[in-house]
């Protein structure tokens, strides 16, 4: 229940609708308290004493007030569907934004297929709640109060077998309520992995049928459904034995009445209507628990759905945005500058227990602003992690980053990222067109500005050569283009934004060299703007006035090309074995 209370700051904006919804129910349910009292005047006043008229008058009465309740029951289901959706929308919005200020590292500890079944199932599971358990907890202590009343006023003596039936029921529901949260709760985990595994299976289509991995890919997704599947059965048996058992006990219970209270009926000291009230009334007693029966696995699963989404509201960003932060465009004379002091970064494992190496250790590296500057290494050498520190995607763990001469931790993230440009190795396009993507960074950018950046990058003549040139549609993920292609158009949308600094992050390795090589004599135009090259090949890195060479995380050796090619063993290994070239 607790988590379900988590959602009202986002219901709260919607009050008027959820005192509109209760006013709704409590005046249906007054009505309908009301029916029990006219069926017992038909029988003892119209049908035993043979008076059609008051038959027709008492049924006219009934028919008023069945129609009446079913009014205010469907005026009180709208307001309370109007609260639920507006808000669900707010919350989803909220969740949404939330996920968009995390940091990496916070990603990290997210896959893409949790935070996708927070935003759907999750989701649909509170708003399932909200929409028809608002009205339910309303009307269920106000039916059960007033028909608890009326039997007592009927006949003191069957109320015994009520006050009997109650707390049977009462404690059937509570041990369903209690094993249902936590079976709902593995539901949604296990829904969660199934997520993960089928987007995986999708982005890596290609992958898998290069591999013949198919037979593999449908193995491990019939694990994860079946496991799904046999957690969804084990919890929604538990509850479909649930009513059938509700109906029982009141069934015995209306049995009890029925022999006792025809053995008062025939002794002349309850009526017929009476009785008949009296089984009606205590139908109703019986019904709001089992409307909390009904509606308690949809509380179960929305409490565990709430938990989840509150997990991720509740987190933290890695990397926050520095309080009154500086404006490095205002505040910095020299705002390509950037220079690492004492840098060390550790990644953070999934297991808190478990420590993992640090990925980068005792970095210190100046790059002069308007410098050209290559990072060369291995794979898992730190080269992305080191450049990943430059626009705060992630903070170092000790150390001191600095931009413009300022820490960026003191900079806002805002005007720090304007300042900077960074191309990835795996690009992401977005649904739309190619000039949608290429001004991605800079709507305002011309047409002119959005081509000249295009030529620089080598994309213009793949560009022109489409259907609609920059009007041709790019499916999601950029699904219709080439490895090639899609680094070039990446590398494109991060010059059009024009930055003081550009970081290329290995996003040349599909091209090949002429194209490369042609890519790097058009950055030239970029003369005074700081370029960082994250390179394996030696061939992106020769044109650069520094080249860092990284291993295991620390700065193996620094220097011009052919300092590096004297002095460095490791430089020159990587040399040989890539050019295959004496070194001499």
């Amino acid at each position: 229940m607790k988590a379900i209370l988590r959602i009202w700051p986002w219901v709260r904006p919607y009050r008027r609708y959820v005192f509109l919804s209760i006013i709704g129910t409590l005046v249906s349910v007054g009505i309908n308290l009301l029916i029990p009292l006219q069926t017992s005047r038909v029988i003892d006043e119209g049908i035993v004493e043979n008076d059609p008229a008051l038959v027709r008058d008492v049924a006219l009465t009934m028919v008023f007030l069945i129609v009446a309740g079913m009014v205010m029951s469907a005026f009180a289901s709208a307001m309370a569907v109007r609260m639920a959706f507006n808000a669900i929308t707010d919350l989803r919005r909220d969740l949404y934004d939330t996920t968009q200020s995390f940091s990496f590292g916070n990603l990290d500890r997210l896959s893409s297929g949790e935070v996708l079944t927070r935003l759907t199932s999750d989701m649909q599971k509170v708003l399932q709640v909200l929409t028809m358990g608002l009205s339910l907890l309303a009307q269920t202590p106000i039916m059960f109060v007033g028909a608890l009343v009326a039997i007592l006023a009927i006949d003191a003596s069957l109320t015994v077998i009520v006050l009997f039936m109650v707390p049977v029921i009462g404690v059937v529901v509570w041990y369903v309520l209690g094993r249902s949260g936590v079976l709902y709760d593995a539901v949604q985990s296990r829904l969660d992995r199934l997520n993960t595994v089928l987007q995986e299976n999708i982005q890596g289509t290609e992958v898998v049928k290069a591999f013949v991995r198919q037979d593999h890919q449908t193995e491990r997704f019939d694990t994860v459904a079946d496991d799904l599947a046999d957690q969804a059965i084990t919890v929604n048996q538990l509850v479909a034995s649930l009513f059938p058992t509700l109906i029982a006990i009141s069934s015995f219970g209306v049995a009890a009445v029925l022999w006792l209270g025809g053995n008062n009926v025939i002794d002349g000291t309850l009526s017929d209507g009476n009785l008949v009230a009296f089984i009606s009334y205590m139908a109703m007693v019986a019904m709001p628990m089992m409307m909390f029966a009904f509606i308690q696995p949809v509380l179960s699963a929305a409490g565990a759905s709430m938990s989840r989404i509150d997990e991720v509201l509740s987190q933290v960003p890695d990397v926050a945005d520095a309080i009154d932060g500086i404006d490095l465009g205002a505040s910095s004379s020299d705002p390509g500058a950037i220079s690492f002091e004492g840098v060390c970064f550790r990644y953070e494992s999934a297991d808190s227990s478990q420590a993992l190496e640090p990925a980068l250790q005792d970095i210190n590296l100046e790059i002069p602003s308007g410098s050209t500057i290559a990072i060369l290494g291995a794979t898992g050498s730190g080269k992305s992690t080191l450049v990943n520190l430059i626009p705060r995607l992630y903070d170092a763990t000790t150390g001191t980053v600095r931009v413009g001469g300022i820490d960026v931790k003191e900079l806002s993230k805002s005007s720090l990222r304007r300042q900077i440009g960074i191309a990835l190795q795996s690009p992401q396009l977005f649904s739309g067109s190619v000039m949608d993507n290429l001004r991605y960074g800079r709507p305002e950018a011309t047409d002119e500005e959005v081509v000249a950046a295009a030529k620089i990058a080598q994309a213009h003549e793949f560009i022109t050569a489409l259907p609609q040139q920059y009007n041709a549609p790019i499916e999601q993920g950029g699904a219709n283009l080439s490895g090639g292609q899609r680094q070039r158009m990446s590398i494109a949308r991060t010059l059009v934004i024009d930055p003081t600094i550009l970081i290329l992050d290995d996003s040349t390795s599909a091209l090949d060299l002429e194209t490369e090589a042609k890519l790097q004599d058009a950055l030239t135009v970029f003369e005074g703007r700081t370029i960082v090259l994250v390179a394996q090949r030696i061939s992106t890195a020769l044109g650069a006035d520094e080249i860092v060479v990284l291993e295991d995380g620390r700065i193996a050796a620094c220097g011009t090309h052919e300092q590096l090619l004297e002095a460095s063993e490791l430089y020159q290994e990587i040399y040989r074995s890539q050019l295959g070239s004496a070194v001499g």
